[in-house]
């Protein structure tokens, strides 16, 4: 009987892995290539920029991080639930109105950047045109992290992995004409995003997926009112969370020198591969967790929660002990410049915060299937309020590294409490 058993639960697993696995491999292919890009071009603009432009342009890229972090909380996270709760009979309809959605977004985050760009005009020109030159890309990155998502909606993870490597080719064509013709710069780098966001989504629409149609008003103000319920304690969350990961840089540069939030981002560049990854499995598995929710109800939420929890924080475990076993010889190399390598002993509180980060993204996967997001911004809060007291008291007595490992275990407070709900049954399911 137990035998029987044993084997009816393999060949359910077997069944599960059989039909997960392109999905899983299309979306690692996708985030490994956008990923992977990306790692490249920092090492590569730390090599050919000066130590302080480099910081200035890690400093200008919190920027995209920074609206990138608001699209994704308030738009494209929200999308997968409200398809599966209300459209998936109608989902052509949805992806217009969303368009017209994201599109709206782009304009509005691109003018508000164009009026930083004219007061940065006046206080720091070094910033001036960088922040112009990405207010003029951002509205095709709005709209490419758009057409990314509905790929995954749409259960089509294999052109996202096309576009990805449109988008990769392009990135690197580009910086390599731009060291060519030895005309890299600031503003130069921070324009080829948005040249690669174009190409990526040519081979979307051209694999049928996006095309708009004509729709009604009505339409579109529906579903905006519908991210608006679902979104709205994400938004202030995900800026929370900027704060606490991105928002540290112009702080550094501010204090200690643009050159010194270039050496922590140069870092930071060695765990992005994992963290990268994690996204990965979440584009995959979000849609579908979704749907799985809507069918079965929030008892699936928690076992998914309990279950994929582990397996996030094992895997960034294992890789930061790696990158930590192995920075004095990988810093050099890397990156050549004496600087970097002498600032190895900051991974270790940077990796902390990433194991920590890695183990709450399953349980937001689970709260956003069923739409229970205020704990999300909840958890934000208390964890800024955790690193605004532990940054004072650590870096007056540690300076930068006592900043960084404020900021990893307010990370561990936020991700503690997200798990914790994620696993408790609501009051209204038991």
């Amino acid at each position: 009987m137990a035998l029987t058993g044993f084997r009816g639960r393999l060949s359910n697993a077997w069944s599960f892995a059989h039909r997960w696995k392109g999905r899983i491999l299309f979306a690692f292919l996708d985030q490994g290539l956008y990923s992977s890009t990306n790692f490249v071009l920092t090492v590569l603009y730390a090599w050919w920029l000066p130590l302080d432009d480099f910081g200035r342009y890690v400093v200008v890229w919190t920027a995209v991080f920074f609206i990138e972090a608001v699209q994704n909380s308030m738009i494209i996270d929200s999308l997968p639930a409200i398809v599966s709760h209300h459209g998936r009979r109608n989902r052509g309809r949805i992806d217009v109105a969303a368009f017209w959605v994201v599109a709206a977004f782009g304009l509005v985050s691109s003018g508000l950047l164009l009026a930083a760009a004219g007061v940065l005009w006046a206080l720091n020109s070094a910033y001036a045109m960088p922040v112009f030159v990405l207010a003029l890309a951002n509205p095709l990155q709005r709209m490419y992290l758009y057409f990314r998502r509905l790929c995954y909606i749409r259960d089509r993870q294999g052109v996202a992995a096309a576009a990805a490597a449109a988008y990769s080719v392009t990135l690197l064509a580009g910086a390599g004409a731009l060291a060519l013709f030895k005309m890299v710069s600031v503003g130069a780098v921070l324009a080829l995003p948005g040249l690669a966001a174009a190409a990526a989504m040519a081979a979307i629409l051209g694999a049928g997926i996006g095309r708009v149609t004509r729709i009604r008003a009505v339409n579109v103000k529906w579903l905006a009112v519908r991210i608006w319920n679902s979104g709205r304690w994400l938004a202030p969350a995900a800026v929370v969370s900027w704060l606490m990961s991105w928002g540290i840089f112009p702080l550094v540069a501010a204090f200690s020198g643009p050159g010194a939030a270039g050496i922590i981002r140069a870092l930071q560049n060695l765990l992005t591969p994992i963290v990268q990854f994690n996204s990965a499995l979440n584009l995959a598995l979000l849609p579908r967790v979704a749907d799985k929710v809507a069918d079965h109800g929030d008892g699936y939420a928690r076992r998914f929660a309990l279950r994929a929890t582990a397996g996030f924080a094992g895997l960034v475990l294992i890789y930061c002990a790696t990158v930590l076993a192995t920075a004095p010889l990988l810093l050099p190399l890397l990156y050549k410049k004496p600087e970097i390598a002498a600032s190895a002993s900051l991974l270790w509180p940077l990796s902390f915060g990433i194991i920590w980060e890695a183990s709450r993204v399953a349980a937001s996967m689970s709260l956003l299937a069923t739409r229970r997001t205020r704990i999300v911004l909840t958890s934000r809060l208390i964890a800024l309020g955790a690193f605004g007291g532990g940054g004072v008291v650590l870096g007056w007595t540690a300076g930068l590294t006592g900043v960084l490992w404020a900021n990893a275990i307010a990370t561990a407070t936020g991700a503690a409490i997200v798990i914790v709900t994620a696993l408790r049954p609501r009051p209204s399911a038991v």
